[in-house]
Formats: C-alpha cells, sequence, structure tokens
C-alpha cells in the first residue's frame, strides 16, 4: 500500500508550522474563522479591517438565534456584497462575495458548536483515511510569522508540486483536471449529502438541527434562495467546498475499487486534480470515473484544462513556470526587464509566476534611487494589469514608486488620471478601483470611483450589505459599512506601497 504523502510544513525543531482547521477544537475554529483574514481572502489595503464588525456581530449574537433578530432575507436583493474582479482584462470575470456579517458568524457560531463540530470532524475522517488520495486544500491557520493565505499557498506548493515531482520516480503518466466554475456550480443540498448521506438528508430535509441542513439553509439565505453556487472569497466558504469535495474523492475511491484500479494516486487542491498512472488506459477510465461521481454532484470536468502527459516532472510545474525558467528573467537595463515580464505575462496572462516576478522586480525598484523613464515604465507596469488583473495589487506598488520619480504633483496627478482612464475602459473593475485609490489618494486624484468600497474611504453613504431584513436594532448598528475603514490606518499609510504589503513571500521558490 502506497504511503500517503507528508505535506505539512515543519521547521527545522520538527514543529508543525501550521494547522489544519479540521484539527482544531470548536473554539480555535470559531476564532480561526471569525478572523478578519478569515473572512475575506481578498487582497485588499491595509485600512480594510472587518474585525471590528464581526467582534460587534458576534457580541450581539452570542446566545441567540439570528431567526429571533430577523425576518427572512430570502425576499431581499444584496444580503451579500459582491466585489468583481476582472480575470482577462476583458468580459471574464469572478464575483468575490463579502458575505452578510450577521449570516456569516450565525453560521460559524452553528457550526463550531461542541456537538456540530465534533459531526463535522468525524465525517472528515474517512476523506482523509483514503490512502491514495491526498487533499492539500484544507484551510491552515499559520502558527508562524507567515500570514494564513501565504501558508495556504505554501500547502500547494509542497504537497501538489514537490509531491508530483517526488511521484515521478513511482509512475509514468499524469493527467490533469479541473471542475468547470467549482464555486458557483456547488449544489447547496450536495453539502448536505456530503455530511449526512443522501438517504438521511433526503428522509430529514426539514430538520432544522441537521448541520448540513443549517449550513444549506443560511447559503440561500446569503443568495435569495438559491440552491445553485456558494460564495467566494473566504476560509469558511473553502471549508465547505472541502466537504462536497472530500465526498467526491470518496465516492471515486469506492468506484475505483469495484474496478478494481488500484495502481494510482490522486492529489486535488480545491477543485485541481493530478491522477498519477503506470498505465494511461487506467488514467482515462479514472477520470471517466470522476466524470461520473461529479455529474452525480451537479459539477463536470473542465474539457479544455483536462491534458495527459508521459513527462510527470515536467508537469509537475505549471505551464507559465515551465516557460519562465527556461525563458530570460532579467535584464540589467530596468525597461528591458519589466518588458521580459510583459512578453511572459502577453503569453501566460493571470499567471502565477507573473505575480513573483513582478514582486521580485518591485523589490530591485526599491534599490534605484532614480529610475530613468518613469512614465514609460508605469505604461508598460499598467498594460501588464490590464491584461492580467491578478497582478494589479503588485502593479499597483510599482507605479506608486515610481510617481515618486516624476517632477511636480501635477505631473503625478495626471498619469493617475490617465490610468483611471484606462481602467475605466475594462468591465468589473472594483478591485482594481480599490488599488488605484490606495496609491492615488496623496495626489489630490479623487475621481468619481464606482466601486463602493472605494466610496466608503471617500467617507460617502454606501450600502454594503442589505439589512432591511434585519429587525433588531442592536444588530443593524453592529453592521455599519463605515467601520471597515479604518481611518488611522489610512492616514499612516505611506505614499510609497512597501512591498511587505503586497508580497505573500520573500523566497524565490514560490
Amino acid at each position: 500500500m502506497a504511503k500517503r504523502p507528508k505535506v505539512r510544513a515543519r521547521l527545522k525543531t520538527g514543529k508543525v508550522k501550521e494547522r489544519s482547521v479540521i484539527e482544531m477544537t470548536p473554539a480555535q475554529a470559531r476564532t480561526f474563522f471569525l478572523k478578519p483574514e478569515s473572512y475575506c481572502s481578498v487582497e485588499l489595503p491595509a485600512y480594510f479591517q472587518f474585525g471590528k464588525t464581526l467582534s460587534a456581530v458576534a457580541k450581539v449574537l452570542k446566545g441567540k438565534r439570528l431567526t429571533s433578530m430577523s425576518g427572512n432575507p430570502r425576499q431581499h436583493e444584496g444580503v451579500n456584497y459582491s466585489l468583481l474582479s476582472n480575470k482577462d482584462g476583458r468580459h471574464a470575470w469572478r464575483p468575490f462575495q463579502l458575505i452578510h456579517p450577521a449570516l456569516y458568524v450565525s453560521l460559524v457560531d452553528c457550526m463550531t458548536a461542541s456537538d456540530q463540530w465534533a459531526i463535522i470532524r468525524d465525517r472528515f475522517k474517512p476523506f482523509h483515511a483514503l490512502t491514495r488520495f491526498a487533499c492539500l486544500s484544507m484551510p491552515v491557520q499559520s502558527l508562524s510569522k507567515r500570514k494564513d493565505k501565504a501558508a495556504q499557498v505554501l500547502q500547494w506548493w509542497q504537497g501538489i508540486e514537490q509531491q508530483s515531482i517526488e511521484l515521478a520516480m513511482e509512475y509514468d503518466y499524469v493527467f490533469h483536471a479541473d471542475i468547470t466554475d467549482c464555486y458557483a456550480s456547488i449544489y447547496t443540498h450536495s453539502i448536505v449529502w456530503a455530511l449526512h448521506g443522501k438517504e438521511v438528508a433526503k428522509s430529514h430535509r426539514s430538520d432544522k438541527t441537521l448541520i448540513g441542513n443549517v449550513i444549506d439553509c443560511h447559503i440561500q439565505d446569503m443568495r435569495r434562495g438559491q440552491t445553485n453556487g456558494i460564495p467566494q472569497g473566504s476560509a469558511l466558504m473553502d471549508f465547505i467546498a472541502e466537504m462536497v469535495l472530500g465526498d467526491a474523492d470518496l465516492q471515486l475511491s469506492e468506484k475505483l475499487d469495484r474496478a478494481r484500479i488500484t495502481e494510482y494516486r490522486v492529489l486535488r487542491y480545491r477543485d485541481d486534480y493530478r491522477v498519477f498512472v503506470n498505465n494511461p488506459q487506467e488514467g482515462e477510465a479514472i477520470l471517466k470515473a470522476l466524470t461520473e461521481v461529479l455529474i452525480g454532484l451537479g459539477l463536470k470536468l473542465n474539457t479544455s484544462k483536462t491534458t495527459g502527459s508521459q513527462s510527470v516532472i515536467s508537469s509537475s510545474l505549471k505551464p507559465d513556470k515551465r516557460a519562465w525558467l527556461r525563458g530570460r528573467q532579467w535584464d540589467a537595463n530596468l525597461q528591458k526587464h519589466l518588458l521580459v515580464i510583459h512578453a511572459h505575462g502577453l503569453d501566460y496572462p493571470n499567471a502565477g509566476s507573473l505575480v513573483i516576478a513582478l514582486t521580485h522586480y518591485l523589490q530591485r525598484l526599491g534599490r534605484v534611487k532614480r529610475p530613468q523613464n518613469p512614465r514609460a515604465l508605469i505604461s508598460i507596469t499598467v498594460d501588464i494589469a490590464c491584461s492580467s488583473p491578478r497582478t494589479f495589487p503588485v502593479c499597483a506598488a510599482i507605479v506608486s514608486r515610481l510617481l515618486r520619480s516624476l517632477g511636480t504633483e501635477e505631473e503625478r496627478a495626471q498619469v493617475l488620471k490617465t490610468v483611471h482612464g484606462k481602467l475605466s475602459k475594462l468591465p468589473n473593475t472594483g478591485l482594481m478601483e480599490v488599488w488605484l485609490q490606495r496609491i492615488g489618494h496623496s495626489y489630490e486624484f479623487h475621481p468619481d470611483y464606482m466601486e463602493d468600497l472605494c466610496r466608503i474611504v471617500a467617507e460617502k453613504e454606501t450600502v454594503l450589505w442589505n439589512n432591511d431584513w434585519i429587525a433588531a436594532k442592536a444588530l443593524k448598528d453592529a453592521i455599519n459599512p463605515a467601520h471597515i475603514f479604518d481611518k488611522v490606518t489610512f492616514k499612516a499609510m505611506k505614499l510609497v506601497v512597501p512591498p511587505s504589503e503586497v508580497e505573500m513571500f520573500a523566497s524565490e521558490r514560490y
């Protein structure tokens, strides 16, 4: 029997660097999910802080049921707040959601009650007992100075990329597959199936004590009764997705056992699968079985991203990373260096390697007193951001540093105006506007931002979450959008965005 991969990062002393949420006590899990970093995993400037709101709501709800303080949220639009992020510089977009704080805290309280948390933890035991499967995407809490999000990405690097390379010694073929629009496609009733089994779930549909039904009900409350899709953008929803995907792993394992397919390994990070085999026909059979399992859950594989390869080590690295490692990465000339990165971004938009390359460029820029042709460098940087919106935080930091090389305040404001005009041509650029406001607020540049988070910073009255369904005044008062904006932190922001504000890692290996 194949040994399970060792995926836990450890210090030289042997101590674990992070703790999986499923290893936590109920109190620890509650504290973890109510951390601002867990509530919102979207990369925002530091002056957006959700801790005050979450704490205020938790204090009001302590020992009380949300239903006793509210009406029916399903009768109202805009209960959650959607922050739109452009995916490709064109028309593709991803809605990250800031879940309504009352529903979020209520769901956390229900899930982390001692008896319910025990049920959830017990359900994950058979998922994690699968000897030929390894799930590397369970939410984790960092036990070091590293942020939780950084520890989560490290799980991918150590558990997926490095373990894939090691498995090249045992297997000759690897197949890659992922689920199409996973979070947007998860059927909320499948959460109940995953936790309790279909028979129990269908015979206890009205049982409000069943934790699966509680989760299902809360998610429907967030989405006006919709049963397709869960919100994206929080550790809590990542964990709930793992319930469904873990159940899919279990079903797939049982299906393969019945087919007597035993020589394989599966590494999964959320909806991304890597299947290792020595026989390509068995690889195809496993993908077919996976497709059948997912169909039963209302999910499907993305056929355009389903591939097979006999070069296991090469395929262990993402295509963009392979290309970056093989290609030219640097130039002594600052502008040519940025153009090298720009060319990589054209070939692999929104790639992780592009973010890392730009982070290193930002670090290099910090050692240059007065870069030549700063306007040209700004133009190249903004063009990278427009075609790869994922890079906008680090691109904003680069632009903020280059602005200091311009001659006058008027010139800086004019450049920012031009940047805003270019971004305005793109659809769904709320996240971009947030970061543009971060670097432009000190230069007397105050355009009429459309993004509501920007309006909060501008101290304009804004409705972030629809509270019309809430009856209790104390709860309504706790959910004041203005409270997520920390003025002290905002005023203390430096003109130049430091690398520490946008970079996740300092080491090149990530």
